[in-house]
């Protein structure tokens, strides 16, 4: 791997990791409930024993509603840090499902 590949991913994780940490929520609703959105949607819908076909409309039917849950989630808790925290568990759990599977 190239060293500058390496470096931009760097600045791109530090900038994430300062942008969640100076402002959670906007960073829970922008991006954080976007990818466990997107994760939990692929793992869900890699679990059901139907065609391809079938599995792409659930998954398009299935992210939106997925998506808006999440950000509605985050406006509604008070607490900034536990939807972060959350989100992260859930990207965690997704992720594992769709290597175990």
């Amino acid at each position: 791997m190239n060293t500058i590949m390496f470096s931009v991913a760097g600045v791109i994780g530090i900038g994430l990791i300062v942008a969640t940490w100076k402002a959670p929520r906007l960073t829970s609703i922008l991006l954080w409930s976007l990818l466990a959105a997107l994760g939990s949607s692929l793992a869900a819908v890699s679990m059901l024993p139907d065609t391809l076909s079938s599995r792409a409309i659930w998954l398009v039917l299935g992210f939106p509603l997925i998506w808006s849950l999440l950000q509605l989630w985050c406006f509604w808790d008070g607490r900034a840090w536990r939807v972060v925290v959350g989100l992260f568990a859930l990207i965690a759990g997704s992720v594992a499902m769709l290597v175990m599977n």
